[in-house]
C-alpha cells in the first residue's frame, strides 16, 4: 500500500503540472490570437501591432513617431468656382499681354517693311512669333521677309507654317532672353547712329523701340529724353529724364543735360538744383564744375562762379581757358590782382589766349587796388 500511494501521487503531480503548464501557454497566446488588428495611432508615439496575415501569425510591431495633426477645411463649391475664375481670368490677362506685345511688334515690322529695312523687319518678326506662335500674319510676313533676307530654308519653314503643314515651336526661356537683349541692343545702336547724323525724329523712335524690349534699361530712356529735347519737346524730355532717375540716379551727366534744358525753358533754380545732384554724386568730375560756374554767372551768383571755376582748376589746372574765365569773374568782383594773376597763369599754359592778355594789358594800364601792386611792379628777390 505505501508503495501504491507513493506511485499514485507522482502520477498526480505531473498531471497538475501539465496542465498548469497548459493554462499559462492558453493565457498568453489567445488573447493574442483573439485581439483584432489595431490601426497606427500616429499622435501617441506608442508600439501598435500591424495587421494579421492570412495563416495567423503577426507581423512585427512598428514605432509609430508623432506628427502634427493635419487639419483639412472643406471649401464651398462657391469658393472653389470662384477660384476657378479668378485663374482662368490671370491666364486671360497674361494671353492679352502676350498678344499686345506681338501686335506692337508686328507693327513695327510693317513700318520696317514699307521702308525696305528688311533685317530690323526680321528682327521683329522673330519677336512677334516669339509673344503669339500661332500667329498667321507674322509667319506669313516673315516667310517674305526670310527670302530678302537671303534665308531660303527659313523661308520654307514659315511657308509650311502659314499652309499648315508644320507647327510653331515655341522659344525657350533662354531664347526669349537672348532674342529681348539682341532686340534692346540693335535698335539702341541704331538710335545712336541716326542721333550723331542729329535725326532726331528717327532717334526717337529706335529708342522708343529699344525700350519695347528693355523699359527699365536708364541708358536708353536718358538718350531718347535727350532726343526729344534736340527736338523741340521739352516737355516729354522732362518726363522721360524723371523717369530715368525712377530707374537709375546714379549718372551725373543725366542730372547736366536735363539742367541745360532746364535752363533754357528758364527755369534756372530747377537747373541749379540738378547740378548741385551732379557734383554731389561725382565732385570729382571738373566738367561739372564749369557747367555750375557758368550758370551761376549767367545767373551774376559770381562769388559761386569764382568757387567752382577754382574747384575746376583743381581738378584740370592745366587747361589755359578755365584760368582766362576764373580771371574775368574776378575781375568782375573787383579781385583785380587775383584777375591778373589768373590772366598770367592763362598765358603761361597757352599763349595765344588773346583775351586774357587783352584783359591783362588792360588791367596792367590801369590802377591797382589800395595796397597791392601788378605782378611786375613786385619787388625783385634779393638773390
Amino acid at each position: 500500500m505505501p508503495k501504491q500511494k507513493t506511485i499514485s501521487t507522482i502520477v498526480a503531480r505531473k498531471t497538475f503540472g501539465i496542465c498548469l503548464s497548459l493554462s499559462l501557454f492558453f493565457s498568453i497566446v489567445s488573447p493574442s490570437l483573439a485581439a483584432p488588428a489595431t490601426k497606427p495611432d500616429t499622435t501617441s508615439g506608442e508600439t501598435v501591432m500591424s495587421d494579421s496575415t492570412d495563416d495567423g501569425s503577426v507581423d512585427q510591431a512598428l514605432v509609430v513617431e508623432p506628427s502634427t495633426p493635419v487639419i483639412v477645411t472643406k471649401k464651398s463649391r462657391a469658393q472653389l468656382q470662384a477660384e476657378e475664375e479668378a485663374s482662368a481670368a490671370a491666364v486671360q490677362r497674361a494671353i492679352a499681354i502676350e498678344t499686345n506685345h506681338a501686335l506692337e511688334h508686328l507693327n513695327l515690322a510693317q513700318h520696317y517693311q514699307h521702308r525696305f529695312n528688311f533685317k530690323l523687319a526680321e528682327l521683329e518678326l522673330e519677336t512677334t512669333i516669339m509673344y503669339a506662335p500661332e500667329m498667321k500674319a507674322a509667319h506669313r510676313d516673315y516667310c517674305l521677309v526670310s527670302l530678302f533676307c537671303g534665308h531660303p530654308m527659313r523661308s520654307l519653314a514659315e511657308f509650311m507654317m502659314v499652309v499648315g503643314l508644320g507647327d510653331p515651336v515655341p522659344l525657350t526661356a533662354e531664347e526669349r532672353t537672348e532674342l529681348t537683349a539682341r532686340g534692346a541692343k540693335v535698335h539702341y545702336r541704331q538710335g545712336l547712329k541716326l542721333a550723331h547724323d542729329k535725326n532726331w525724329k528717327d532717334a526717337t523712335g529706335e529708342f522708343d523701340a529699344a525700350l519695347l524690349y528693355s523699359p527699365d534699361n536708364a541708358a536708353i530712356v536718358r538718350s531718347l529724353a535727350f532726343c526729344l529735347a534736340s527736338k523741340g519737346d521739352f516737355e516729354a524730355a522732362e518726363a522721360q529724364y524723371n523717369r530715368s532717375f525712377n530707374i537709375d540716379n546714379s549718372d551725373p551727366y543725366t542730372h547736366a543735360d536735363f539742367a541745360f534744358i532746364l535752363s533754357e525753358q528758364g527755369e534756372s533754380a530747377k537747373a541749379m538744383d540738378q547740378l548741385n545732384d551732379a557734383i554731389k554724386i561725382d565732385p570729382k568730375v571738373a566738367a561739372l564744375h564749369i557747367d555750375m560756374a557758368w550758370m551761376a554767372e549767367s545767373k551774376g551768383e559770381l562769388a559761386k562762379a569764382e568757387t567752382e571755376f577754382r574747384q575746376a582748376i583743381e581738378l584740370s589746372p592745366k587747361h589755359a581757358i578755365l584760368w582766362s574765365h576764373l580771371g574775368r569773374v574776378e575781375e568782375r568782383l573787383g579781385k583785380a590782382n587775383d584777375a591778373r594773376t589768373a590772366y598770367t597763369e592763362a598765358l603761361a599754359l597757352d599763349p595765344s589766349q588773346d583775351d586774357a592778355r587783352k584783359r591783362l594789358d588792360e588791367l596792367k594800364r590801369g590802377e591797382s587796388p589800395k595796397g597791392q601792386s601788378t605782378p611786375a611792379e613786385q619787388p625783385k628777390s634779393s638773390s
